[in-house]
């Protein structure tokens, strides 16, 4: 049987051997949303209904009942005209769900979001071009707004996010044509040193920390410094350390115009460093073969790389400071912007450095983090219950978005439903 293909980024649609399939109940396009969600696996009866329908009123018909119905017709159209054969539908029943037998990679959405991941990969790896190309190619794929026309709170959700992801791949487009125009014109015989953009990319819905924020810039934006800055950010687990140090590196962006160094030390030692010396240098325009074998040679030639640019090197997740101390630049005009569990003087060795504490949100910053990632609408429906969760997540960050991730991806739940959850064994998901 021809493999099926389907496009949510526009009209709802899906094909077979190009041929367009006719799939024109609205709600059976809603129910057909919710299955390629989880393409291949199968969706309880429940999740599909609430995905469809809602919170519905008393007067609203039998949606339980109604939903072989659609799953009827929908099978017809997926399969084609033809006498059925036993086992040969791709869309089943089994246990007390349905699925869909579909290629997640035959979904637009799948294409989409896998050319942002390899793009952003692409950017940090110091290959604009690519990154350029992948990204325009991921925005051709639009036809319209997402799921247009599709009923049902699942849609709906799933429409705002992925506008969502799609204004960020503008923005990085725009981005990438700044930033490659700068670089137009004959290239010089000797390769020059690159200017590298590794930064994740920032968050669109970061929520307050503004006297974080401000003392940052404060301690960055220094026009003639002796030495290289040095800033910690310091606080406990979920406090958004890492997203508030992303944030700030990218609003530091223009300070810095020979580019920002990033290196991920969550969970890793000391051994760790030889090789981030090898990538920072390879960001820096070192061809692969010419990286230096040893630690000591690596961290000499970094050093030389950075003199007399101004470069912002940000370490996420560092146990203590002595572990990182080669990966510090020397030169005045580069800085350092460290994450570090815990408080700065656990930090070890950054006596020297300017300490940024962080730690809960306030109430209002935790309903405005909700809100954004929600949506409003969906606050507005449930303000006790709201509180609730943030409360339960203590106000952290980290775990209050997790929680609102796991809303977004059940947009049946209730809010109120998750809070006895946060309240016990590990808060909000941890």
């Amino acid at each position: 049987m021809p493999e099926l293909h389907f496009t949510v980024l526009g009209p709802l649609r899906a094909w077979r051997a190009g041929r367009e399939l006719r799939i024109n109940r609205a709600r059976d396009r809603a129910v057909l949303a919710v299955l390629l969600a989880a393409a291949g696996r199968p969706v309880p009866v429940g999740e599909i209904v609430e995905g469809v329908w809602g919170e519905e009123g008393d007067e609203a018909p039998d949606r339980v009942g109604a939903l072989p119905g659609h799953v009827y017709r929908l099978r017809k159209a997926l399969d084609g005209a033809g006498p059925e054969r036993a086992g040969a539908s791709v869309l089943r029943h089994e246990g007390k769900g349905y699925r869909l037998d579909a290629d997640p990679q035959a979904v637009d959405r799948t294409a989409f979001l896998g050319a942002l991941a390899e793009a952003a990969t692409a950017r940090r790896n110091w290959q604009p071009e690519r990154a350029r190309t992948l990204l325009s190619g991921a925005l051709q794929l639009w036809s319209g707004p997402a799921l247009d026309e599709v009923p049902g709170p699942f849609a709906a959700h799933e429409r705002r996010l992925l506008a969502g992801r799609r204004d960020e791949a503008m923005r990085r487009c725009h981005e990438l044509d700044l930033e490659l125009a700068g670089r137009r014109g004959p290239l010089p015989a000797a390769r020059a040193v690159r200017r590298p953009f590794q930064l994740p990319s920032d968050l669109a819905d970061f929520t307050g920390r503004r006297a974080q924020l401000a003392s940052i810039a404060q301690a960055l934006n220094v026009s003639a410094p002796p030495t290289a800055p040095l800033v910690m950010v310091t606080g406990p687990r979920g406090a958004g350390k890492s997203a508030l140090a992303v944030h700030a590196a990218h609003l530091a962006g223009a300070g810095y115009p020979d580019g920002q160094l990033y290196a991920d030390l969550h969970g890793t030692g000391p051994g760790a460093v030889p090789g981030i010396l090898a990538a920072f240098v390879r960001a820096l325009g070192i061809e692969e073969h010419a990286v230096p074998v040893s630690q000591d040679d690596r961290r000499l030639l970094y050093h030389r790389l950075l003199a007399g640019r101004r470069v912002l090197v940000v370490l996420d997740g560092v146990a203590a400071m002595d572990q990182v101390h080669p990966l510090l630049p020397a030169t005045a005009g580069c800085a350092t912007l460290v994450t570090v569990d815990g408080p700065g003087e656990d930090a070890g060795g950054a006596a020297a450095g300017h300490t940024v504490g962080v730690g809960r949100m306030t109430p209002e910053e935790a309903q405005v983090l909700l809100g954004r990632v929600l949506g409003p609408q969906r606050l507005d429906v449930e303000p006790v219950a709201a509180r609730a969760l943030a409360a339960a997540c203590d106000h952290l960050p980290g775990p209050l978005r997790r929680s609102a991730d796991l809303l977004v991806r059940r947009p049946a739940w209730s809010i109120s439903a998750l809070v006895p959850a946060a309240g016990g064994g590990e808060k909000c998901g941890g």
